[in-house]
């Protein structure tokens, strides 16, 4: 499974399946199109914690925007 596979799985469990996982993208804003709000990216902090066992700090949230920098960001943390 890749990191956007993973991803969507930690959305999944974040909005309790209230997304349609399956259309989002790397392009995919994360407040626009996949409805992030502050809390639900805290949540989505946890989870990744938890999925992937690197850990996104609060400097990290504000450049997080689409999915791909998302990816990014925990593709680097995992190096």
């Amino acid at each position: 499974m890749n990191t956007l596979e993973r991803l969507k799985k930690v959305l999944d469990n974040v909005f309790e399946g209230e997304i349609d996982s399956a259309s989002i993208t790397e392009s995919s804003v994360l407040s626009d199109d996949v409805g992030m709000n502050s809390i639900g990216m805290l949540y989505m902090a946890m989870g990744i914690e938890q999925e992937f066992g690197v850990k996104l700090t609060n400097a990290d949230l504000p450049d997080l925007i689409t999915v791909g920098d998302l990816i990014r960001k925990v593709e680097e943390k995992q190096k």
